[in-house]
């Protein structure tokens, strides 16, 4: 089996390609491949070094399946003639999401998406998978009518320069803590990735605005999880936060279901959901943090309660690697899917 990596390196890139070798992915032939700036680099895989070709069209030739994380505009210009040409096309990017003709798939809570040997298969966006991973079962028990979200994103989603931004302005503000409430606003530092000082703050804004006040994140967050759960009416509204967290993505979900739920009920069927670590005894100090999540391949779910005067409705918090559960990993196990 010939896999490539397109995107291979980019963060996502590099973490599927670890993913490929640590879950022993058959590979009899692995190819990584990007845009020219990073041709002629090197990636390991395997114990070897592998040389990065630049993306073509000619360069997929003969590949069975592709894992892709090279943006939106790059997946539209080569991911059609690729799939008709015979690779099987797994995209990171928001490129297809929405194409009714293409899956968008979370192998633990939609796999039946896979069915008919589908060339281009879409994963979803970060925040989506974080909250879908135990949406999934809980809606399977109890049928969701009714959905909320609010998600507190790091800033590695807006890549490794968001990361440098934050880390550049936490340097610059440290031992000026006390003087906070006293500076004026034009003292704080701010960047070209956030536009507004994003260390020791949070930014509600994730993503351009859009008509209607909502951002592009937030709208991906509405639109994904009706057509990863087969709801297409669902009511959903979503907030999305940046918030000083390197890596881990976390979200709080309010949930309505057509029949009464427990919390008590909803821990069960997650401690037996795939994907899905139930981390939830308050008392003693135990529920999910990104930090905790990162790194991981599960979905880390903990503070569940019970909506006060509505027993159909639950609120929970979800955290997950936004890299590697929410991007890497998902096309890794989409491929394991349809090829093991």
């Amino acid at each position: 089996m010939k896999v490539a990596v397109i995107g291979a390196s980019g963060a996502v890139g590099r973490e599927m390609t670890r993913i490929l070798e640590e879950r022993g992915f058959p590979a009899d032939e692995f190819l990584p491949l990007a845009s020219a700036r990073s041709a002629g680099r090197t990636v390991r895989f395997r114990g070897a070094e592998h040389a990065i070709r630049e993306l073509s069209v000619e360069a997929l030739q003969g590949t069975d399946v592709a894992l892709v994380s090279a943006g939106a505009t790059v997946s539209r210009a080569f991911i059609p003639q690729a799939a008709a040409n015979g690779t099987t096309c797994i995209d990171n990017s928001s490129a297809f999401r929405m194409d009714p003709a293409v899956p968008l798939v979370v192998p633990e809570v939609n796999p039946e998406a896979l069915d008919g040997d589908p060339k281009i298969i879409s994963v979803p966006n970060c925040t989506t998978i974080t909250a879908v991973l135990p949406l999934g079962p809980l809606h399977r028990a109890a049928g969701l009518v009714d959905l909320s979200l609010s998600s507190y994103q790091s800033v590695s989603g807006a890549g490794h320069r968001g990361v440098a931004e934050m880390v550049e302005q936490i340097s610059e503000l440290h031992g000026r803590e006390d003087e906070f409430a006293r500076m004026d606003l034009s003292s704080f530092p701010s960047g070209p990735v956030f536009g507004k000082t994003i260390a020791f703050n949070v930014l509600a804004k994730v993503g351009e605005f859009e008509p209607g006040g909502y951002t592009g994140e937030e709208a991906k967050m509405m639109a994904e999880p009706r057509k990863i759960l087969g709801l297409p009416d669902l009511p959903v509204v979503a907030t999305s936060v940046r918030v000083p967290v390197p890596v881990g993505h976390a979200v709080t979900i309010i949930a309505r279901f057509s029949r009464a739920i427990t919390p008590g009920e909803a821990r069960e069927i997650l401690s037996r959901a795939p994907g899905v670590e139930v981390r939830d005894d308050p008392g003693n100090g135990i529920y999910p943090s990104p930090l905790e999540a990162a790194g991981g391949d599960t979905a880390l779910v903990g503070r569940i309660r019970q909506v006060e005067h509505d027993p159909n409705a639950l609120v929970f918090f979800s955290c997950a690697d936004n890299l590697r559960q929410g991007a890497a990993l998902d096309a890794v196990l989409i491929a394991e899917h349809l090829f093991t």
